[in-house]
């Protein structure tokens, strides 16, 4: 059993970061998570070039790491007042990236904004979230929207791997008391080349009902050694021949709080990872 004891929140001011860090300590008031680290990484880079430019002091620079620490106070005491969980504040000087890698490793979980302060450096590098998507193993939360109410709707993608036990177990640690929707999306193998051939429609049809049935016992099996709850569980198995766009609608038509993908299970859904956990 998966258990989540500690959440690192890094934020970079921006909306979205704010947002991570309200989700964030929100899951642990309700979850009994009992530490949570807010983080603040000044990036080394930019005082570096401020020194060679206008020879910035040791002093001035103090001042810049004094004022982000009592702006990370001010964000914690907002965020205590809104959800009754206080968190720890740090700040460090570093590389953004590798700081928050770095730090990372000894938490269970972390959140972040979906996207930063820079839209247009964004655009051009990637977000943190982007980039520490393809750089790390961690569970890693993305938020997108402000945190109104527990997560009330999970929807889990599954493609049978032991990524999607790890996936659907992070989901009950992390909202327990939600609505949890396995979802699966199955291909017909070699369906495309069959077509090109001129594969008739019957021997095609009779291929979709057959991966279908495949796809319904591997779900039944996979609930099963899963040991999960049933009473809140709900399953969904479509033939799509891409799975993202399949997951993303479905996640719109159940009106999802949360998508949950296992990041190195056999189904590339990376795409869907903004505004989800990767795991």
């Amino acid at each position: 059993m998966i258990g989540i004891q500690s959440i690192l929140a890094a934020t970079d001011f921006s909306t979205d970061a704010r947002h991570g860090a309200e989700r964030a300590a929100m899951i642990c008031a309700t979850t009994g998570i009992s530490r949570g680290v807010l983080l603040h990484v000044l990036e080394s880079s930019w005082l570096d070039t401020l020194k060679h430019f206008v020879s910035l002091s040791t002093e001035v620079e103090q001042s810049m790491v004094g004022q982000a620490s009592r702006s990370l106070d001010e964000l914690s005491a907002a965020i205590r007042k809104l959800t009754g969980f206080t968190f720890e504040s740090q700040v460090c000087v570093g590389k953004v990236l590798d700081t928050i890698l770095d730090l990372s490793a000894g938490f269970d979980l972390l959140a972040l904004g979906a996207r930063g302060k820079h839209p247009l450096r964004d655009f051009a590098i990637g977000t943190t979230a982007e980039r520490l998507l393809r750089q790390t193993r961690k569970p890693i939360l993305v938020v997108k929207g402000k945190a109104a109410t527990a997560y009330r709707r999970v929807l889990v993608a599954v493609d049978f791997s032991p990524h999607s036990h790890t996936a659907l177990a992070y989901s009950y640690a992390i909202a327990p008391q939600s609505e949890m929707y396995l979802a699966h999306v199955y291909e017909v193998p070699f369906q495309k080349e069959m077509l090109h051939a001129g594969v008739a429609e019957e021997i095609i049809h009779e291929c979709r009902v057959k991966a279908r049935y495949q796809a319904d016992t591997e779900m039944r099996r996979f609930i099963e050694e899963s040991g999960a709850d049933t009473s809140h569980l709900h399953r969904s198995i479509e033939h799509g021949s891409h799975v993202p766009t399949k997951l993303r609608d479905k996640a719109i038509a159940i009106d999802a709080d949360l998508v949950i993908v296992g990041k190195h299970g056999k189904s590339l859904t990376e795409h869907l990872l903004l505004g989800s956990v990767t795991l």
